[in-house]
């Protein structure tokens, strides 16, 4: 779906939101696991707030949208994602506004704010608003976007300065509980906000499975004996060059396999989307028999996503399917495809 531009009176309620929150320089104060909720006016959904600067690097707001987005967002200050790990880029789902140097800026982003009129001078004064979506890369915000951001903004700033009086408004003696922002109003023109405590819903992830629906390729492979020696790891992650897309670029999802004993590369595989194009990494495990003349003893996986995706086909071909903690070379080959696309 093509994305709706905001209109000028929507950027410039944003820009005079940024501005004013800027100004409060509530990052002094404030630390990026200080978390906290705004509620959408218009879908009802809840962005959770952290306010980032107090470490002097990157100053700005992350607003992460819904369960989802919350868990990515304590997975990361909790330590259990490495956030020096790029590929937690690609999983990030938030509304961000940060305050860049000029020359961090988007033609795009100079463009609009020479047409509203606007003058911003220094370090890290040019306001940025993106849109993070797991997947794609960081993009232009839509007309939605820009009027939750500007509520997300002006609430931001308002709960960040009770906490300058009495930080302990945050805390919650129920656990996944945050101090949220509720739109109280007779319409969206006329809002009036409270606080109040919601428990978050914990994110279901969904997984989607493949096999071999042909059942003639089956009996075929399942001829095929099988190596005891052969190991081996399996995984899929996204891959650090963004494809451009008609509208929005996004990261493809790489799918390789690796031999157990000697860490060689032996399939590799580029998704767009593994949801739909999942059947591939099926295929490719099918011409890799094929291709060795053989069944491997097992495959070694190290994430649930990988885990689903070769589930069913292992089934069917009597192939052991192992969840493990860390493969043994999956990683370095993973930093050196990162590394070259990344020169």
């Amino acid at each position: 779906m093509k994305r709706k531009i905001p209109t000028i009176d929507e950027w410039n309620q944003l820009y005079d939101a940024a501005v004013e929150f800027k100004k409060a320089e509530c990052w002094d104060w404030m630390y990026d696991n200080d978390i906290f909720g705004v509620k959408d006016p218009k879908s009802g959904k809840i962005a959770y707030c952290c306010i980032m600067g107090n470490n002097g690097e990157l100053f700005g707001i992350a607003a992460y949208l819904g369960s989802e987005g919350l868990e990515g967002a304590l997975r990361l200050l909790s330590g259990e994602a490495d956030s020096n790990d790029p590929e937690n880029l690609f999983l990030q789902k938030c509304l961000m506004c940060t305050f860049e140097d000029r020359n961090a800026l988007a033609p795009e982003d100079l463009k609009l704010i020479r047409d509203l009129g606007l003058k911003f001078r220094g370090k890290n004064e040019w306001p940025v608003f993106r849109h993070y979506e797991p997947g794609f890369f960081p993009w232009f915000i839509d007309s939605d976007q820009c009027r939750f951001l500007t509520h997300i903004l002006r609430q931001a700033l308002d709960v960040s300065l009770q906490c300058k009086k009495n930080k302990k408004i945050l805390h919650h003696t129920t656990p996944y509980t945050f101090l949220v922002r509720v739109p109280e109003a007779d319409s969206i023109e006329d809002l009036s906000w409270k606080d109040t405590y919601l428990t978050a819903k914990p994110s279901k992830r969904e997984y989607v499975s493949f096999n071999i629906s042909n059942d003639i390729h089956v009996k075929r492979l399942l001829k095929y004996k099988t190596n005891r020696g052969n190991a081996l790891e399996v995984d899929t992650f996204f891959t650090p060059a963004p494809v451009k897309d008609k509208d929005r670029p996004y990261y493809p999802k790489t799918c390789i396999f690796l031999d157990h004993v000697n860490g060689m590369i032996v399939s590799f595989e580029m998704l767009r989307d593994i949801r739909s194009e999942g059947w591939k990494c099926v295929e490719q495990l099918a011409a890799l028999i094929e291709k060795n003349g053989m069944m491997p003893s097992k495959l070694l996986v190290s994430r649930e996503e990988t885990y689903h995706l070769f589930s069913e086909v292992c089934k069917q071909l009597g192939i052991n399917i192992e969840m493990v903690e860390r493969l043994d070379y999956m990683e370095e080959a993973r930093c050196d495809m990162f590394n070259f696309f990344q020169r």
